[in-house]
This record gives C-alpha cells, structure tokens and sequence, in this order.
C-alpha cells in the first residue's frame, strides 16, 4: 500500500523539498532584478533629456557659444 510519501501532489517531482522551492525562488530574483533594471533605465534616460534641454536654454540665452554647444551636445548624445 502506499502512503503520502510517494505522493508528488502535481508538481512531477519538484515539491518545495524537491528542488522546485529553489526554481520558484530564481525566478522571483529574475524579476526583481528586471524590474530594477527597467527602472534606473527609464530613470536614466530622463536625465539626458533634461540635461539637453538645459543646454538648449543656456544656448538660448546666449550663456554657451557655438562651439560649446556643439561639444556639449554630442557628450550629451553619446
């Protein structure tokens, strides 16, 4: 006869004892990192446009020459 021991309860053999807890725990970290890396991504790119656009004012006001502009754009750019 057999007990609960042999029983896997639908996961094929990856019960929280099994090895399946570790999977399960690799994936959240997966996602977590991810969300992360979104995030100081999106956050990122908000400084360069900001960046540039004070540059674009300072141009505009006649604080930055030409040449500066340009080099300071390009920096901005890449």
């Amino acid at each position: 006869m057999m007990g609960f021991g042999n029983c896997h309860a639908g996961f094929g053999g990856m019960g929280f004892m099994g090895g399946g807890f570790w999977l399960y725990g690799i994936i959240i970290l997966l996602a977590i990192i991810l969300v992360v890396y979104l995030i100081n991504n999106n956050h990122n790119n908000r400084n360069k446009v900001s960046a540039l656009e004070v540059l674009n004012q300072e141009y505009a006001k006649g604080n930055v020459s030409d040449d500066d502009y340009k080099k300071r754009k390009e920096n901005l750019n890449s």
